[in-house]
C-alpha cells in the first residue's frame, strides 16, 4: 500500500517516433502531478529541450535512450524497412548496452512505477524488476509491422517478441483514435496538451490583426524545408506559420518561421490557426480535435496507423485530405480557402480530453 503523500518516483519510456507520442505522455505526466508529488526519470531520444518545454517546473532526470526502433525514417513521409528490420533484430534481444544501462538505473533508483508510451523497453524492464508498468498507446509496434510480413517474413519473429513485451503491462491505456481495441484496456478520448494563451494573445504576440487568416504548416515534428513559393507569398490576406531548426523567430513577408525549440507553446498555435495543413500524426490530430481547428491533412499510405487517423479526422473534424505531393508542392491553396470559410479566429476550446481519465487510472494503480 502506498502512502498518499509519498513522493512518487516514476520512470517514463517514450518513443521518439515523431513528437506526438511525447506530447501525449507529457500531457499525462502534467496531469498526474496535480494529484501527487512526483519525480520523473525520462528515457527517450527526443531532445532534452522538448521535455523542459512541455514539463516546466517538474523534477526531471533525462536519460538519452533508444526505447524502441519503430520505423527508420528517410524523411517525414518515407521509411526504410530493411534498416528498421536490421535494428529490430538487435534491439529485441533486450540485452544491448542501452538496455542494460537503463535496467541498472531502474534497479538502483527503485521506482514506484514505469510508464511506457508505445515503448516495449520499459515494459521489459518492468517485467524483470517487478515494478508495476503502464502502457499508453493508440497502436503497438507488433500491429504496425503485420502489414510488412509478406514482403519481409523476418518481421513475424519480431512481432511475437513484441506481443509478449506489450503483454507485461499491469495497466493498458488506449487513447482515441486507437487502432485495435484491446479487452480490459482503459480507453479514453484523444489526449492533447492544454492551451495556455488565447488566440488573440498569440496574434498580438506576432503582431497580427485579430481577424487575420492564419495557416499553420506541420511536418509532424520532423523539420523539412518546404517549397514556400511565390504562390504562397501572393496570398497577402493569409499569414503562414512554419517550424524550423532556426535559432529565432523570423518574418519574411507573410511567412513566420518559429524554432521547434522556442518558448511558444505549440498547442496555442494550433488553437490560433484558422487551419492546420500538413502531415497528420497522433499529436496533430488530437490537438486539432481538442481546439476545433480545421485540418487539411496528408497521410502516409504505407503506414498502417494512417487509415485510422484519416477515418477519425473525416468523422470528427472539419477536414479534407491532400496528397503528400500536393502538400510538398504547396498546390492546396484553393482548398485551404474553401476550408477556412466560416471559421472563427477566437476559439475557446472545451475542456475535453482523455488526459484526466488516463491520469486517474494511473493514480488508482499506485493508490
Amino acid at each position: 500500500m502506498f502512502i498518499l503523500n509519498k513522493n512518487l518516483k516514476i520512470a517514463v519510456f517514450i518513443t521518439s517516433h515523431g513528437f506526438g507520442h511525447g506530447t501525449r505522455a507529457c500531457a499525462v505526466l502534467n496531469q498526474i502531478t496535480k494529484s501527487r508529488t512526483c519525480e520523473f526519470d525520462i528515457f527517450s531520444t527526443l531532445p532534452n529541450w522538448f521535455f523542459y518545454q512541455n514539463l516546466p517546473n517538474l523534477k526531471l532526470n533525462l536519460h538519452p535512450t533508444q526505447t524502441d526502433v519503430g520505423l527508420i525514417q528517410k524523411n517525414p513521409f518515407v521509411h526504410d524497412l530493411i534498416a528498421s528490420l536490421n535494428q529490430l533484430k538487435e534491439f529485441t534481444q533486450f540485452n544491448n548496452s542501452s538496455f542494460l544501462k537503463s535496467l541498472k538505473i531502474v534497479q538502483n533508483k527503485k521506482f514506484d512505477l514505469i510508464i511506457s508510451d508505445i515503448s516495449p523497453l520499459g515494459l521489459e524492464i518492468g517485467n524483470q524488476t517487478g515494478i508495476p508498468s503502464i502502457l499508453i498507446e493508440n497502436f503497438t509496434w507488433d500491429w504496425i509491422y503485420q502489414q510488412h510480413c509478406k514482403t519481409y517474413p523476418a518481421f513475424n519473429k519480431i512481432i511475437e517478441i513484441l506481443k509478449k513485451s506489450f503483454s507485461y503491462a499491469d495497466l493498458h491505456i488506449q487513447t482515441t483514435p486507437f487502432c485495435k481495441a484491446m479487452e480490459l484496456a482503459t480507453q479514453t478520448l484523444p489526449v492533447a496538451r492544454k492551451v495556455k494563451k488565447s488566440a488573440n494573445e498569440i496574434r498580438y504576440d506576432f503582431g497580427l490583426k485579430e481577424d487575420a487568416k492564419l495557416i499553420l504548416l506541420t511536418t509532424g515534428g520532423i523539420t523539412q524545408k518546404l517549397k514556400l513559393n511565390e504562390c504562397i507569398q501572393k496570398e497577402k490576406d493569409i499569414t503562414f506559420l512554419t517550424t524550423t531548426e532556426s535559432k529565432s523567430i523570423t518574418h519574411n513577408q507573410n511567412i513566420i518561421s518559429i524554432p521547434l525549440n522556442s518558448n511558444v507553446h505549440y498547442p496555442d498555435l494550433v488553437n490560433t490557426a484558422n487551419l492546420v495543413v500538413g502531415k497528420v500524426g497522433y499529436g496533430t490530430l488530437a490537438e486539432c480535435w481538442s481546439t476545433d481547428t480545421p485540418l487539411l491533412g496528408c497521410y502516409r499510405s504505407d503506414f498502417r496507423e494512417s487509415q485510422v487517423l484519416l477515418n477519425f479526422a473525416t468523422e470528427k473534424l472539419e477536414h479534407e485530405e491532400i496528397t503528400v505531393k500536393e502538400f510538398e508542392e504547396m498546390s492546396w491553396i484553393q482548398q485551404a480557402h474553401e476550408l477556412m470559410k466560416g471559421t472563427t479566429h477566437e476559439k475557446s476550446p472545451p475542456d475535453r480530453t482523455g488526459v484526466s481519465v488516463a491520469s486517474e487510472a494511473i493514480i488508482r494503480l499506485v493508490a
